[in-house]
């Protein structure tokens, strides 16, 4: 489809592409229109293997992925699967908040433009009060081009009005007993106390402000995501009803008034500060009677900034830094340990961040499955289970006293099951050995079997042997990896290649994977 509709173009930080967070009251807001909700499907697999948002709450656990929202109430062996219901705009999650029993959904998808080229693109929200079992619908917020004033104190603040949904994507919800908060880029902090319905303009300092206020001089004051970063807002923390965080590709702000007077909090303006302005995730870690916030910065503009996690203890006041190098998505919390997600794995500390361990590999033998990817989006913690979600799968390990983090691990992944020893198939099919392993599927027909896998070129030449008699034993759906590589250790060429399945001396299976670079 071509792109027509003109679009704001946001200057200052390069537009973000990423996939594309007990004990809380049940919100409960003013009813709002709905259709007759649609029923989730009950599925013994993750809905997709690329997994974004994870939400914990008691025993539930709710993922928002490529392919739609899902909860698992049994430790993520199955879901309820809300792919196709059709109160959300589009199956992909971009955002998802959790609490007591409601839920909010955010959606998007990524457009190809004739100006910008692919930007991402807000489709509204889906929402639930009963864990899912009804639906409601939201339009993503969008503005009038005459709704230019918001009353502010003695003033009326002019706002640049966003009036299309490009570059407009939620990337974090925040509920609180009465309110919605939402951080949605280019549209900035807005917040709605009728479900959607309508949309609060939230008023933040501009980027060379360290704070905001109703009784300021703030004649001439302008909101325009293209002039400050700060009001280019991507994530949101409600600590309370009162006290809420955001965001933004220039700091943090903090209010304590419910949103309408600001503090911020940059890499320059305290004297124990964080170490970057770009501000992609925020959490509070409630223990000991406080909360300690958290967040995930990344660098924005200056080339002194660095990736980074930071921690407050007093309301942002001073700021410890560490995991610096490290670039983080999510985080997660059991009591005063935290866990993050990020581009080098899954780290935890129980010493607020001095001290750190990481998930290292991570292979369930039991199901044969592997996670090539170090890269984790989002985490998420039940009890003693802690979760973590990628673009490869859902995985699960135990922390406590007698399971070490990370020493065992379970792997789900979404696939089709073949349900008969004598088929294969291969995936991604094509696949490209620099980027990917392929995923070679196949059944084994019992409990236990040994497995000979080998890999032909087109004109039937062994390139490489995956395995000779190897033991096998667990679910009979199976997947083998390869990496592209021949059995001298050399990436083969593009071309189709063949790859045979030997089961117990059984006649081999088939199948067949292109390479493609």
């Amino acid at each position: 489809m071509k792109y027509t509709r003109p679009i704001v173009l946001l200057a200052g930080v390069a537009f973000l592409r990423i996939c594309p967070v007990a004990g809380f009251a049940q919100t409960r807001f003013p009813a709002s229109p709905s259709l007759k909700a649609d029923a989730g499907v009950a599925t013994a697999q993750v809905p997709s293997n690329t997994i974004s948002q994870i939400n914990c709450r008691n025993t539930f656990i709710w993922i928002g992925t490529g392919k739609g929202a899902a909860r698992s109430s049994d430790g993520g062996r199955t879901f309820v699967s809300y792919r196709g219901v059709r109160q959300f705009p589009r199956p992909e999650i971009y955002a998802m908040d959790v609490k007591g029993d409601t839920i909010w959904c955010a959606t998007g998808f990524v457009e190809e433009t004739q100006i910008a080229g692919n930007v991402q693109t807000g489709t509204g929200y889906a929402y639930s009060f009963d864990n899912g079992a009804t639906w409601h619908s939201a339009p993503q917020p969008l503005d009038a081009s005459a709704d230019s004033l918001v009353p502010y104190g003695q003033y009326h603040i002019h706002f640049l009005p966003i009036v299309v949904p490009e570059q407009n994507v939620t990337f974090r919800i925040a509920l609180t007993d009465s309110a919605v908060w939402v951080a949605s880029w280019s549209s900035g902090l807005r917040k709605s106390t009728d479900n959607g319905a309508t949309w609060h303009r939230t008023v933040l300092p501009s980027d060379s402000l360290s704070g905001i206020a109703p009784g300021d001089s703030l004649t001439g004051y302008v909101i325009d995501p293209r002039q400050s970063n700060n009001f280019l807002v991507f994530s949101v923390f409600a600590e309370s009803p009162s006290i809420v965080w955001a965001g933004s590709a220039g700091g943090v702000n903090r209010s304590s008034d419910g949103g309408v007077s600001w503090t911020r909090f940059t890499a320059t303006n305290e004297l124990e500060h964080m170490l970057a302005n770009w501000v992609i995730a925020i959490r509070g870690q409630r223990f000991g009677g406080h909360t300690r916030v958290w967040t995930a910065n990344w660098p924005a503009s200056s080339s002194t900034e660095s990736y980074s996690v930071s921690c407050t203890d007093d309301s942002g006041k001073t700021w410890k830094n560490s995991l610096v190098g490290v670039k983080a998505y999510d985080f997660a919390f059991k009591d005063s340990i935290v866990y993050v997600a990020a581009d080098q794995g899954l780290f935890r500390s129980s010493d607020g961040g001095i001290s750190w361990t990481t998930s290292g590999s991570i292979v369930d033998p039991l199901r044969g499955n592997v996670i090539t990817s170090t890269s984790f989006f989002a985490v998420g913690v039940v009890g003693d289970s802690v979760y973590g979600g990628n673009a490869d799968g859902f995985v699960k390990t135990i922390d406590n006293g007698t399971h070490l983090f990370g020493a065992a691990w379970d792997v789900f992944r979404a696939n089709q099951p073949v349900n008969s020893p004598s088929s294969t198939y291969s995936y991604p099919n094509p696949f490209s050995p620099r980027h990917d392993v392929v995923r070679f599927h196949y059944n084994t027909g019992a409990a236990s079997a040994t497995v000979t896998l080998e890999v032909f070129d087109f004109g039937m030449h062994r390139v490489r042997t995956l395995l000779r008699d190897a033991p096998r034993s667990g679910p009979q759906e199976r997947d083998e990896l390869w990496d592209g590589r021949d059995d001298a250790g050399s990436l083969v060429v593009n071309g189709v290649y063949f790859y045979r399945v030997t089961v117990n001396g059984r006649d081999p299976v088939w199948g067949k994977v292109m390479v493609l670079q």
